[in-house]
């Protein structure tokens, strides 16, 4: 189960999406296998993905994202670039992303990850669905 951990506020360690001065970041841990970190801005939010995206955290990945998506945000960007496996489980996460954050008027961005990530984004054809690809890696 997902553990929210909130850190201080620290705006000479947390770098903020929007360059606004960064809100809060939290924390979430999944049994070790992923780690998601979400830096919240002003109008915008960033989720960093550390570990491996799969069935057994995928639920947890989901809900964070859609709390995101709900909170009236211009823009959230995804950081694919922690992530050293990610399944198909990922691509629905990011599909199923992209429907809430059009529906919702939400700019959703990605951070790319390293090649395996990038081949399933690629096999997939979900890279191609996300026209604005923030390929610096933002934070």
């Amino acid at each position: 189960m997902l553990r929210w951990l909130r850190r201080r506020k620290r705006r000479h360690e947390a770098r903020d999406p929007d360059g606004g001065g960064a809100r809060a970041s939290k924390v979430h841990s999944s049994a070790g296998r992923l780690r998601l970190e979400i830096t919240e801005g002003a109008r915008s939010a960033r989720m960093a993905l550390y570990g491996e995206f799969d069935l057994a955290s995928a639920a947890d990945a989901s809900r964070a994202l859609q709390e995101l998506l709900s909170q009236g945000l211009d823009k959230v960007i995804v950081d694919l670039s922690g992530l050293q496996f990610m399944d198909s489980t990922g691509v629905k996460f990011l599909v199923d992303g992209r429907e809430t954050a059009l529906a919702r008027g939400v700019k959703l961005s990605l951070v790319h990850g390293g090649d395996p990530v990038e081949r399933v984004l690629t096999v997939s054809g979900v890279a191609a669905l996300f026209e604005d690809v923030d390929i610096r890696r933002s934070g």
